[in-house]
């Protein structure tokens, strides 16, 4: 009797480990299935940002920096001044709506630092000003003035040229700008389209002949960060897996809100460095902000004009249906940290300490812990 209980127990916990057995392959099959069905959607989302977004937003940089270049070397008359004034804008708009993908060629090749410091140095233009008084005659010290405007960051890019077109706020009159400082204006234009033409290369995008000739001239080669981006997960790409890929998105836009709340906002309203302050110049540094959130929403929303809405293949649409508490949050955040860069005092050079400010401040830092939870269950 003893033995046939024993049997019967074995033949019992033989069964229930079978079973366990069972449950557990069944638990690992849903979850493989759920990680393929996760990858296969990112994989698109990841395509998309490439051609939906930074494709997009780099070919139109480019392509304004190329009518700002057209428009400072037609310079004659005040018409001509208000005309640069506002492709400078226009070009200025789409560099700061690519900020939250800086990652890639924009910081491997150092074109962000090169086209975007600040403050300009006011102190060494007027240096080489004043030891090449003959600039635009004297061709040896046009090739050292474009040296220096070609490899430094504190005398080119975008803040060289608002410099040289404006004035508090509005367009410099054109009897003040003088023949030097043209041309000037003009190098550092073309070296601010020289760099959008390697970032539209470096991502894959289409360039004319005159384009692929200037990239041959300044000896530029860049591998595909378009393909490796697309490419994750697969043999060759930087990306391990498709997620990795996709979380890099996030990141990317974390990285931005932080410098627009703990940097360009940040440093002058808390005292920090009270001459931090971006587009100072044009009056253009909320529009710079504002900018910067917009390209976020359009890297997570999936498209360079997805502020509001998002593509059915976004990291948007796959957060909502498969976080929902957490992408409403993010998009909740976004719709207030947009609110309240907005509201901000203008311009923000005259106001920078001004309580919207802080408001300001407060939203974007909300908006980046909320992506930073998103980001947190796209990991898993």
């Amino acid at each position: 009797m003893k033995q046939k209980a024993l049997l019967a127990m074995a033949a019992m916990m033989a069964a229930m480990l079978s079973f366990t057995a069972c449950s557990d392959d069944d638990d690992d099959n849903n979850n493989e299935n759920e990680q393929a069905a996760k990858e296969t959607f990112l994989a698109v989302t990841n395509q998309e940002m490439v051609s939906k977004t930074i494709q997009p937003i780099y070919t139109n940089l480019m392509n304004a920096n190329a009518q700002l270049v057209d428009a400072i070397e037609d310079m004659e008359t005040q018409a001509d001044v208000n005309k640069a004034c506002e492709l400078w804008k226009k070009a200025r708009q789409y560099w700061e709506q690519s900020e939250s993908f800086l990652y890639g060629p924009a910081t491997d090749f150092g074109i962000d630092p090169h086209t975007d410091t600040w403050p300009f140095d006011r102190a060494a233009f007027d240096n080489y000003i004043k030891r090449y008084p003959d600039l635009v005659e004297d061709e040896d010290a046009q090739a050292i003035v474009a040296e220096a405007i070609a490899t430094g960051q504190s005398l080119t890019g975008f803040h060289a040229v608002e410099y040289l077109l404006f004035r508090e706020g509005q367009p410099r009159q054109v009897a003040d700008i003088t023949d030097n400082e043209a041309w000037f204006c003009l190098i550092a234009a073309e070296d601010l389209y020289l760099a959008s033409v390697k970032l539209v290369s470096a991502w894959g995008g289409q360039l004319n002949e005159e384009q692929e000739e200037m990239l041959e001239d300044a000896e530029f080669e860049s591998r595909n960060y378009g393909e490796n981006f697309i490419n994750a997960g697969k043999a060759g790409s930087t990306y391990s897996t498709i997620t990795l890929a996709s979380v890099q998105i996030l990141e990317g836009c974390q990285d931005i809100i932080d410098e627009v709340a703990h940097s360009k906002i940040g440093h002058p309203y808390t005292g920090e460095d009270k001459n931090y302050i971006e587009s100072p110049h044009a009056y253009n540094s909320i529009q710079d902000f504002y900018d910067n959130v917009l390209s976020c929403a359009f890297s997570i929303n999936g498209g360079a004009d997805k502020s509001t809405s998002y593509t059915a293949t976004s990291l948007m649409a796959y957060a909502m249906a498969h976080y929902p508490t957490e992408s409403a949050a993010v998009k909740a955040a976004f719709e207030e940290a947009l609110k309240k860069v907005n509201a901000m005092k203008r311009p923000f050079v005259l106001n920078y300490q001004d309580k919207s400010a802080g408001e300001a401040i407060d939203a974007l830092e909300a908006l980046d812990d909320a992506i930073d939870a998103l980001k947190v269950k796209l990991q898993k």
